[in-house]
């Protein structure tokens, strides 16, 4: 594993540990938030669902923008506008600055996704690039840690300051403000991105050179999105409703779940080497299977948070790997579109489960809804590990694509 990556990199890693400082705090509140508000499941499931959705209209465009201005400026144009829908959000005094701010963090989050893969595969090689994926996951989970316990605090220290409750809208609204701040932080190192000076690529801006394999690396996705929509948003929501869990506690936990994802992430490089690329993944998300259904369904907080330790790290950590084998199995043309249909298709399911979570949490019993809205999660997720198998592992597997095998292991 090597560590030796350009000062291009390292302002770009620098960049995303504070914008994942930022979404920690963002993600542990914004639900709380939103009820402070005044709004209930149907529009939290909504303002959930509307940066997924914005993201995936405006992925193709943000495509053919990083393609004639480069993948560096369009990683500064996404980062100013996450910041301005942070403020957005932020300042809202009920549903329709909170719609906007969701929707310009959408448009931000569009840009940064389609920009930031390419941009870290162009300042790479295939001996580095699983190695920068993992680290650059392992930070951006590492900031959810830092983010997730000292975020948890800032409600309580604003309200001992000003001697209102710690879940009342102010004391809310400064721990998004504090968030936004992060975000302002981030901003800083992305202006120093330069391009990397490679020729852009020539033909249509949205023209996909190996359609078949484009097709197999998303698939899995679509189910992911659809899985993770109904659930993952909301589990700040359900930990505190099921086991009542005060804020401070709730940041402690997610704190420590995004360390052990941050933990894995890094592992996984061994793993690749140990088992190949594909191996790796299918691996750690089918490991991930018992623990998701031990989440959604124990009756006790303890095993609750050892399923969400283990589940978080499993699963997530296989993406660094998964986006690394992309990149290399693609053509350097088609990588930003994958950037962007692989948005596409997650987004959209996210958005969409994020949608019915709401309605159906807004329709049923607290209790009853979850099962529900678990057992579908658990349902996608299994879905996507056997198109992982069956898309992508078994043609590498016949056809002895070094993926499918460990590192240094002969072709036969």
């Amino acid at each position: 594993m090597t560590w030796r990556f350009s000062r291009q990199v390292w302002l770009y890693l620098t960049s995303a540990f504070t914008f994942g400082l930022s979404q920690a705090f963002a993600a542990l509140f914004l639900n709380f938030y939103l009820r402070a508000l005044g709004l209930g499941a149907e529009w939290q499931g909504l303002v959930n669902a509307l940066p997924a959705l914005t993201l995936a209209c405006l992925s193709l465009p943000a495509v053919a923008l990083a393609r004639r201005i480069s993948n560096a400026h369009t990683i500064k144009v996404g980062s100013v506008l996450s910041l301005l829908g942070a403020v957005l959000l932020a300042m809202a005094g009920g549903p329709v600055l909170a719609i906007a701010g969701a929707l310009v963090q959408g448009a931000g989050a569009a840009l940064l996704s389609v920009s930031g893969s390419p941009f870290m595969a162009n300042h790479s090689d295939e001996n580095t690039r699983v190695t920068l994926f993992s680290v650059q996951s392992a930070l951006m989970t590492g900031a959810g840690f830092l983010g997730n316990l000292l975020g948890g605090r800032v409600p309580e220290l604003y309200g001992a300051a000003t001697g209102v409750a710690p879940d009342s809208l102010g004391a809310l609204r400064v721990a998004l403000l504090v968030s936004a701040a992060f975000q302002l932080a981030g901003l800083l190192p992305v202006l120093f991105l330069r391009p990397s000076g490679k020729p852009r690529p020539e033909g249509r801006s949205l023209a996909i050179r190996d359609k078949l394999t484009m097709i197999r690396l998303v698939a899995p996705n679509v189910l992911v999105g659809l899985g993770a929509g109904a659930t993952i948003p909301f589990l700040n929501v359900f930990i505190e409703g099921k086991f009542r869990v005060d804020y401070a506690s709730l940041g402690t936990l997610f704190a420590w779940t995004s360390l052990a994802t941050a933990t894995t992430a890094l592992l996984q490089p061994l793993l690749v080497r140990r088992f190949g690329q594909l191996t790796a993944v299918l691996t750690v998300q089918a490991a991930s299977l018992p623990f998701l259904a031990v989440l959604g369904f124990a009756p006790e907080l303890w095993m609750v948070t050892v399923a969400l330790f283990t589940r978080g790290a499993l699963m997530n950590a296989a993406g660094p790997v998964y986006s690394a084998y992309a990149m290399t199995a693609l053509p350097d043309e088609d990588r930003p579109m994958y950037s962007a249909v692989n948005t596409i298709a997650w987004d959209a399911g996210w958005a969409v489960s994020s949608l019915l979570s709401g309605v159906i949490r807004g329709m049923l019993p607290f209790g009853l809804a979850f099962n529900v809205l678990f057992a579908w999660t658990l349902l996608m997720y299994a879905g996507s590990v056997a198109l992982i198998y069956l898309g992508l592992f078994r043609p590498a597997r016949r056809s002895g694509h070094p993926a499918a095998r460990p590192s240094g292991e002969a072709t036969p």
